[in-house]
């Protein structure tokens, strides 16, 4: 038998063995997927777990809205007066930072009197569990927001943790606003 070897280098060698080596198998996967089972089906779980306890303990935030139409303003003698001046009435009231009448209006819902009365009536300073009344009124303003759209509506919204209360504080806005302007 005539047999003829050829001779194989190193190096040929080498990148035979490599190439093999480099190859993964679907059997290669499917044992470290089985090797690591145990924590790759309860890792997530008890991640799962612990989020959904974290979510019962926190308390719920209710937020209430009420919308209302800026109220028109009753022409007092100094208004028709700043009427009849036409444009340097606009010009002061641009001076002012008034775009619109809702402006104004917002500005009194965020007042010191309004929030004031809105601690009292609320006994907000317990609720919060404040000592003072400015630390009371920082509360009550990160938990408010008032502001005017451009159709010319006023949106209050109130956060509250408990939403009766947040109903209520969110109509007393509505109810202070009326007292406090005599409308």
């Amino acid at each position: 038998m005539n047999e003829s070897h050829t001779p194989v280098t190193a190096s040929e060698a080498r990148q035979s063995s490599t190439q093999d080596d480099d190859e993964i198998s679907l059997l290669d996967l499917l044992q470290v997927v089985a090797e690591n089972a145990r924590l790759l089906i309860l890792g997530p779980l008890l991640v799962g777990l612990a989020a959904l306890g974290a979510a019962f303990l926190v308390t719920p935030t209710f937020t209430a809205t009420t919308r209302i139409v800026a109220p028109q303003q009753q022409q007092s003698g100094a208004a028709a007066l700043l009427a009849q001046l036409g444009t340097m009435a606009g010009a002061a009231g641009a001076v002012a930072g008034i775009r619109n009448p809702a402006d104004m209006y917002v500005g009194l819902l965020k007042s010191r009197t309004i929030a004031d009365r809105m601690i009292d009536r609320f006994k907000l300073m317990d609720v919060y569990e404040k000592d003072y009344r400015e630390d009371a009124r920082k509360v009550l303003e990160r938990n408010s927001s008032i502001s005017a759209g451009k159709d010319g509506l006023i949106t209050i919204e109130v956060d509250d943790h408990d939403p009766k209360r947040a109903a209520a504080m969110a109509n007393a806005y509505v109810e202070e606003l009326s007292s406090t302007t005599g409308s």
